[in-house]
């Protein structure tokens, strides 16, 4: 990866050159994280090693490892032992000074040692869709049988009140 791909200040640049968070998965053009801030149990990122904003961004090599790096990721997820993984994140030295709610709120579910029994794959492209990180990152967020009282609607529910519709 040259120095020109890279943004010295972003901190996805910085995990994909191995300076954060260990890799769970690395193809050539990207790379795959857990998330320090789980939502759900192996809550993962798939993250380019370009410095890329945006999806619609990637290039021909990079949109040709896109669902590689998403399924590489996802058959780490189904093999790792949750409970294990997010005590040792806690103890992590680079996390230390960061808040663990998340992490200590996931180590109490219920669904804990479970496989997932779905997943939400996406990413929020652009500010206004609430991506905090101005560099791409894929969300593999595992689902749970009950992770929520009422899924329908799944995605469309970023937007409250409009995800319900009447189907034909």
């Amino acid at each position: 990866m040259s120095s020109a791909s890279t943004d010295p200040h972003c901190y996805f640049c910085q995990v994909s050159q191995r300076k954060a968070d260990p890799f769970i998965f690395e193809n050539r053009s990207f790379v795959g994280i857990f998330d320090t801030n789980p939502v759900n149990p192996g809550h993962a990122l798939v993250i380019p090693k370009r410095h890329v904003a945006s999806i619609f961004e990637l290039n021909s090599t990079e949109q040709a490892d896109y669902f590689d790096a998403i399924t590489g990721v996802k058959g780490v997820i189904e093999t790792t032992d949750m409970a294990e993984l997010y005590q040792e994140m806690v103890q992590r030295d680079y996390l230390q000074d960061r808040p663990k709610t998340h992490i200590e709120t996931v180590l109490q579910l219920p669904f804990l040692d479970q496989k997932p029994d779905a997943y939400t794959v996406g990413n929020n492209d652009g500010r206004e869709a609430g991506r905090s990180i101005d560099h791409l990152h894929v969300i593999v967020l595992p689902r749970y049988k009950g992770d929520i009282a009422d899924p329908r609607g799944g995605i469309r529910n970023v937007i409250p009140g409009r995800a319900n519709y009447q189907r034909r």
